[in-house]
């Protein structure tokens, strides 16, 4: 996958590596942060959620380790 921009108010864009399953997500704020172990279904679910920065916070920030 290549970067792709969110209509969020805390994300601004995420990039996904389907082959290692890690996400980096680049924050509003300047800051980029990166898990690894997500499935690529966590990543369309945070791409079509009503509320991106919310799913971000209690689907994603917490639940896996971080890069």
């Amino acid at each position: 996958m290549a970067i792709i921009s969110i209509q969020s108010k805390l994300i601004e864009a995420i990039d996904y590596d389907e082959d290692e399953k890690n996400l980096t997500v680049f924050l509003y704020n300047g800051e980029r942060r990166a898990y690894s172990g997500v499935s690529k279904g966590q990543v369309v679910g945070l791409t079509v959620a009503a509320s991106p920065g919310n799913y971000y916070m209690t689907e994603i920030r917490g639940k896996y380790p971080s890069l």
